[in-house]
């Protein structure tokens, strides 16, 4: 980035910390209502949103090390010395642009995974995902993020005192990236809304099929039963769901259809806020012309996914909503008003 800002770049520069901020405030919140409830930890899509938070804070991480050597190299430059990790570090600058780019490729691939899941499970009566076959996917899925961006550790180098790509290597990153937008954005795309229309016409079949379920108020106590019914735990709770939703339990379980909805809305804003930033590099392979103040407002839109991901999915979840408040009042009552001895081992 030039010394002369534009107001973009100003803003730009501003809103990188708070994207940091609320995405890294947003993925720890979902930690804590998943990893404090037993029955959701149990689940195996939230096995996918843990990693995929994991993901996005360790993507917010690596952005705030961008944000601190931006704003040393701008306004702490004296005479020329400054201080910046991947600036003159040759293995930083290495490292920072591969880890990158894994958990950009992990957090799409873990989208495309949570989209087909919720599809299988919508045509299925039995849920055939385990907990221990979604950790292995996920072992796999970092496994070959980290085959397929070995690249960047090759092609990565110090080019004027920028992080950026060796020029000898410029044909190699330019047929990369344009791979990369296949399997990172094109593909995913294609799969998420395939999904996604599928999910779709089952949930409208469901309506028409069942048309009192849907209009159940998301606020009711029959709301709060979906762990356990898609666990298929026999409880009271269960017996209550049976006798208000009569035959349902034939057809789709209503916590199946909640959280259907909720991952919904994140796997289509993942398409929307993602797609400027893959359009913005092939744009630039084709037409060698650096459009930058597209390029800034494409980063802000990447930012910005991994900002909201998961406020998208607490508060489009009624589960997670609901859970919200007595979690934070739990964790109060555990580690701020209770004195040394008291604390409790229950989840």
């Amino acid at each position: 980035m030039e010394m002369s800002e534009t107001i973009f770049q100003r803003l730009y520069l501003t809103y990188m910390p708070i994207c940091v901020i609320v995405g890294a405030t947003g993925n720890t919140m979902v930690w804590i209502l998943i990893r404090t409830n037993r029955m959701l930890s149990r689940l195996p899509t939230n096995i996918y949103l843990l990693c995929l938070a994991a993901m996005s804070s360790l993507f917010l991480f690596m952005l705030f090390l961008f944000w601190l050597e931006e704003i040393s190299y701008i306004y702490f430059d004296v005479r020329g010395q400054y201080c910046c990790l991947s600036r003159n570090h040759l293995e930083t600058c290495k490292v920072n642009q591969f880890l990158a780019h894994v958990c950009d490729f992990t957090s799409v691939w873990l989208i495309v995974l949570v989209s087909c899941e919720r599809l299988m499970l919508l045509h299925r009566k039995k849920r055939s995902l385990t907990t221990e076959k979604a950790c292995a996917q996920v072992a796999v899925l970092v496994i070959i993020a980290m085959l397929f961006n070995w690249w960047i550790l090759y092609v990565a180098s110090i080019q004027h005192g920028v992080c950026d790509v060796d020029p000898a290597f410029d044909r190699i990153y330019h047929v990369m990236t344009a791979l990369e937008t296949v399997i990172c954005m094109i593909v995913p795309s294609i799969i998420i809304v395939t999904s996604n229309v599928l999910v779709i016409c089952k949930l409208n079949a469901h309506i028409r099929e069942y048309p009192g379920t849907p209009t159940v108020s998301f606020n009711t106590s029959e709301a709060d039963i979906p762990v356990t019914s898609a666990l298929s735990a026999p409880s009271q709770a269960t017996k209550s769901c049976t006798r208000n939703f009569g035959t349902v339990l034939s057809g789709l379980r209503y916590t199946d259809v909640q959280l259907t909805r909720s991952l919904m809305v994140v796997t289509w804003v993942f398409i929307v806020l993602n797609m400027p930033n893959y359009i913005y590099r092939m744009a630039t392979n084709i037409l060698t012309i650096v459009m930058q103040n597209f390029s800034l407002f494409a980063h802000f839109l990447l930012y910005t996914h991994h900002a909201v991901l998961f406020y998208l999915y607490i508060f489009y979840s009624p589960q997670m909503k609901r859970r919200l408040r007595p979690t934070a009042v739990k964790l109060l009552e555990c580690y701020c008003f209770k004195p040394n001895g008291e604390f409790s081992n229950n989840s």
